[in-house]
């Protein structure tokens, strides 16, 4: 919902939202739900792009993808492509990521708002964000991406920032210079997303065409004592 209201603002009409690591579909049919409900309450159309191997988990000898937790074929689904059945609004791209992202970007004009990110490892997750320059570079992003990253916590307390999600991430930041991925202050208590834990970062593109274009709530009357709040736009709450 807020990236789509962000989108408006920007003055796109069509975005797509993300999910790396579709597994058995869940995620995408949650998507799929709230979708639909935004489409009636905003000007937006949402597509719902999945990514997954289809095998599973890879197999991995690398420290860093913590493969004493993570066990090569879990989450393997046979069937990735029904998901496209449930809406017309729904892509799977199946295969290995560091061909389906090229795949992808050949095929897709529309900004990427939102990304899930659910890909257990930090080799899989590293391959994507080393996609995201190429993503930026070729326009496809909005100028501030919500991203979720589900694997920042494990029960056993063994994941840090020297292995999988958490040092895919800090590798990206020292990588890019114009590129970040941040952790919004007091997200956490934020009651937008009150369920969030400290799993949503904000990708920026710093040198996007419409980084410094305004987007706030604020108009040359809001604090002023004529302003009529009933007025007030839906995107602007």
């Amino acid at each position: 919902y807020e990236t789509s209201k962000n989108a408006i603002k920007l003055g796109f009409n069509e975005i797509n939202v993300i999910e790396l690591g579709v597994a058995g579909g869940n995620g995408i049919k949650s998507i799929l739900k709230y979708k639909k409900k935004i489409e009636k309450i905003l000007d937006i159309k949402i597509n719902i792009i999945g990514f997954d191997t289809g095998t599973g988990l890879p197999s991995s000898d690398l420290k860093e993808d913590l493969p004493f937790f993570w066990k090569p074929g879990d989450y393997t689904n046979k069937n990735l492509r029904d998901l496209e059945k449930e809406d017309s609004c729904i892509k799977i791209y199946e295969g290995n990521i560091s061909t389906t992202i090229d795949k992808y970007i050949s095929e897709n004009k529309s900004k990427i708002g939102l990304i899930f990110f659910d890909l257990d490892l930090y080799s899989s997750t590293k391959l994507f964000l080393d996609k995201i320059f190429e993503l930026s570079k070729k326009n496809l992003l909005l100028p501030r991406v919500f991203c979720y990253f589900d694997d920042l916590f494990i029960a056993d307390y063994t994941l840090n920032d020297i292995n999988g999600e958490p040092l895919a991430i800090k590798e990206f930041n020292n990588q890019f210079k114009n590129i970040k991925l941040g952790k919004t202050f007091d997200h956490i208590t934020d009651f937008k997303f009150p369920l969030a834990k400290g799993q949503i970062y904000t990708l920026h593109d710093f040198e996007n065409e419409d980084y410094n274009k305004y987007v706030g709530i604020y108009s040359s009357n809001s604090l002023s004592s004529k302003n009529n709040e009933k007025f007030r736009s839906l995107i602007d709450d």
